[in-house]
């Protein structure tokens, strides 16, 4: 027999690895003295603990070990074999993880998640009595209780009327699920959660909103906004874009918009308009690029998409939008520059041109 500190001495292991094995039941002792405590093993565990180690360095676990060595020689084939595509799946998400870490270094952007996925993840619970037509009547102190003939204090915002749709569908930059209606702020790639609460009288029925986004966005104050149930009509999401263009106009051919542009800026008046490539924001601009090719089409190359369009003299036309965006070129420095609106949702929605994108002409 041989002494705990003699295998301890052969295998190149310590002692209190040993009898830790043998309090788990992994290389458990032969024979233990009575009197000392002491621990003695046969000869053939040495070629045990090599097992072991050998397994340890093949990546099982302890308790895997355990299993190993009590299996018969067939089950201990498929216990490798089961390893091994354990392994061959964890080298596979490393190289997904080191893709992801080049993608990375050339993207300092690439780890942040999109806001469609963002919207994927929340989860709808339905709430009937909220679906309809929303207008604001004002705003008030959170600590009073609003009744329909009280005072509020009126200011102007961008959100005078709220659609929400059967389904909790998205609506220009907000979509709901019961008693929450998120609201979208792309600036900073993040969807914030405002609570709403519904609550009646005999002058009708009204919505109280927690707008957090405001206060993220705007630095707004802690009221809240109240809300006077218009309708319930159960719209579908063109309903609730009630600003729509002309598209059905003819085609007038224009060679000077002809080939392809790069968008070096976005402005708020094309009165701003400068030639300065030191004021322009090029790297932040969600549109990149446009393409003008003969017989009325065109495509705007986005960060993520390319989209089809049609244009005629001085307009580019969106059947699927239902928008009309006027363009001019310009001269400046001896080069072209084309400069559009921008008609997004804000457009559709509240049906104002917020942006114009500002593109340069590309040369071959």
């Amino acid at each position: 027999m041989i002494k705990i500190g003699e295998l301890a001495k052969i295998c190149r292991v310590s002692v209190q690895t040993l009898r830790y094995y043998d309090k788990i039941g992994l290389l458990c002792a032969d024979r233990v003295d009575t009197d000392s405590g002491y621990r003695y093993y046969a000869p053939e565990k040495v070629r045990m603990y090599q097992t072991i180690a050998h397994l340890k360095s093949l990546d099982f676990s302890l308790p895997e070990i355990k299993e190993f060595l009590d299996a018969p020689l067939p089950q201990q084939h498929r216990l490798y074999e089961h390893k091994k595509h354990e392994i061959l799946v964890s080298i596979r998400n490393k190289e997904e993880i080191i893709r992801k870490i080049d993608e990375s270094c050339k993207n300092p952007e690439a780890g942040q998640r999109p806001i469609n996925e963002q919207i994927f993840d929340i989860p709808f619970a339905d709430d009937p009595a909220v679906v309809g037509k929303w207008v604001y009547c004002g705003n008030m102190d959170r600590k009073k209780k609003f009744t329909g003939t009280d005072v509020l204090d009126v200011r102007e915002v961008l959100q005078e009327n709220l659609y929400f749709l059967p389904g909790g569908q998205p609506v220009w930059t907000y979509f709901w699920t019961k008693g929450i209606l998120y609201w979208i702020l792309s600036a900073y790639n993040i969807v914030v959660p405002n609570e709403y609460r519904i609550f009646s009288d005999k002058t009708g029925t009204y919505m109280a909103v927690d707008f957090v986004s405001e206060r993220i966005a705007h630095a707004a104050d802690d009221t809240l906004r109240i809300y006077r149930q218009a309708d319930t009509v159960a719209r579908t999401k063109r309903d609730a874009y009630e600003f729509r263009d002309d598209v059905n106009l003819p085609y007038i051919q224009d060679n000077m918009v002809l080939g392809e542009w790069e968008a070096v800026d976005m402005i708020k008046d094309p009165a701003a308009f400068t030639a300065n490539p030191d004021k322009w924001i090029k790297e932040s601009l969600w549109i990149r690029g446009m393409q003008f090719f003969e017989r009325g089409r065109c495509v705007k190359i986005g960060t993520a998409v390319v989209r089809q369009y049609h244009y005629t003299a001085g307009v580019i036309l969106s059947e699927e939008n239902e928008t009309a965006e006027k363009y001019t070129i310009r001269q400046a420095n001896g080069e072209d520059y084309l400069i559009t609106e921008h008609k997004s949702g804000d457009y559709s929605y509240l049906g104002k041109v917020f942006v114009y994108y500002v593109f340069r002409r590309k040369h071959t």
